[in-house]
């Protein structure tokens, strides 16, 4: 089992998160970004209508997950949000999952999309983890 879990964790989850957006979003115009934990910091741009996808590795059984922090309405527009456990052949407490995420950028401008990897009881203040992506809008 754990060969399993280092070969999965071993796919690139940009691959990961493009076989995983035609499944979710069922968007087929438009460009799509793929934005994984290698991103963080960085600045993109994309045309207004297109897909940003995002995956970030988590473990629930933790209590930790991926929450936005102020996710602007004005700029961009949550499509579909789902959380894949990495080895579905495995009833493992403790597996670990990839938070996904797909996201469509609404009109020109600059947004951020900014999450924060904390327990919910805890609140934000208490996050162990940052992502965080400027995004430009053409």
């Amino acid at each position: 089992m754990y060969k399993r879990a280092l070969l999965l964790a071993a796919v690139p989850a940009a691959v990961l998160l493009l076989s995983i957006a035609s499944a979710i979003s069922g968007e087929g115009s438009g460009v799509t970004v793929a934005l994984t934990k290698k991103d963080n910091g960085s600045k993109i741009k994309i045309n207004s209508g297109g897909i940003i996808q995002i995956g970030l590795p988590e473990n629930g059984s933790t209590g930790y997950a991926w929450y936005f922090d102020n996710l602007s309405m004005e700029y961009f527009e949550a499509l579909k949000d789902k959380t894949i456990n990495l080895l579905p052949n495995e009833k493992t407490v403790g597996a670990p999952t990839l938070a996904t995420w797909v996201l469509i950028a609404k009109k020109k401008g600059k947004g951020e999309l900014k999450l924060l990897y904390y327990r919910i009881w805890e609140g934000p203040q208490t996050a162990v983890d940052t992502f965080n992506v400027q995004v430009e809008i053409e």
